[in-house]
């Protein structure tokens, strides 16, 4: 007996979800090594902010460099291909010149304040993702969002040791959470 076109039409629905959402756990995991490898780039920088605070610009440099450079071997490894080393370059780049920018137009910035701008973006840019495409990544947004807003509004005595563990341990832990999926 044939399938009614009401019936053919299910399936394909069907089909089409468990595709999406096969496609959201390899998604998932393929980012589950950028938010390590992020958390720990974000921990190292806050960190050494803490111990030289007159050195910032050289640490978030290296640190950045070292970051980006692990981070296009990690994506390529992930099978993508050689054209996603140029989208990775284009979206760091997205969020450092973002990040300069709004330090040129609002300049004097104190540096706790330079400081939060990229993880503010970094969560706003989590919580549009998980809207469009996947929700774990909303969480992970607001998580990242709340915890650096909570200490630079109440802990500015102890902000580089709080952003290190509430913007590179939400990332780490994030990370962790969506490789076990």
């Amino acid at each position: 007996m044939q399938p009614t076109a009401e019936e053919a039409a299910q399936a394909l629905r069907d089909i089409a979800r468990v595709k999406h959402r096969a496609a959201g756990f390899q998604d998932y995991r393929a980012e589950s090594g950028q938010l390590i490898l992020w958390g720990l780039a974000y921990v190292a920088g806050f960190a050494l902010t803490a111990c030289f605070r007159d050195h910032i610009l050289p640490i978030w440099i290296i640190v950045i460099l070292a970051a980006m450079t692990m981070g296009i071997r990690l994506a390529r490894r992930s099978g993508a291909g050689s054209a996603v080393a140029w989208r990775y370059i284009g979206v760091i780049g997205t969020i450092i010149l973002f990040s300069l920018a709004l330090n040129l137009v609002f300049w004097p910035l104190t540096p706790e304040q330079g400081a939060m701008l990229a993880p503010m973006l970094l969560a706003a840019l989590y919580i549009l993702r998980g809207i469009q495409l996947r929700p774990r990544y909303t969480l992970i947004g607001l998580m990242l969002g709340t915890l650096c807003m909570f200490g630079y509004l109440f802990l500015l005595p102890v902000f580089w040791a709080w952003m290190a563990l509430a913007c590179g341990g939400t990332l780490i832990l994030s990370g962790l959470w969506l490789r076990g999926r």
